[in-house]
């Protein structure tokens, strides 16, 4: 196993990494179309005896390793389809009574003609980093 898979495994383990997909909706001519996907790393941290602070240092930190992350599983070579992970938004999210999570998105959508509808690059794209997540051991799933 190369250094950077160990760490990323690490850093999986240490956030108990999770991800979700979510299509990605917009509204063009009165109709509204699919034109891309969201994938969600969700990734939880101690706070110990502190209070939970939305944009503490931890939670920095915990978005700077799950943007590792990312980074790893972006496809490399330029595509007719885009990646761009989003800005930190200093919140914390929880689904229902679950632990509280920092979640870095990943856009995943058209480079040209933004409002057209998903085609099989943006399939392709998402698939491909679906398949590294689950090769790092991380749980998912699809939201339709």
């Amino acid at each position: 196993m190369s250094a950077i898979e160990q760490e990323l495994k690490s850093i999986v383990e240490k956030h108990t990494v999770r991800y979700e997909t979510w299509p990605h909706w917009e509204m063009h001519e009165a109709r509204r179309v699919m034109v891309g996907f969201d994938l969600e790393l969700h990734g939880t941290h101690d706070h110990g005896h502190s209070q939970l602070t939305p944009g503490c240092e931890i939670c920095r930190q915990t978005y700077e390793d799950l943007k590792k992350v990312a980074e790893e599983i972006l496809p490399k070579e330029e595509r007719p389809s885009s990646y761009e992970v989003q800005p930190f938004d200093h919140g914390l999210h929880s689904e229902g009574r679950g632990p509280s999570e920092v979640v870095l998105v990943i856009s995943i959508q058209h480079r040209r003609d933004y409002f057209s509808p998903v085609d099989a690059c943006e399939e392709r794209c998402l698939a491909e980093m679906e398949s590294s997540l689950k090769q790092l051991g991380i749980p998912g799933r699809r939201r339709r």
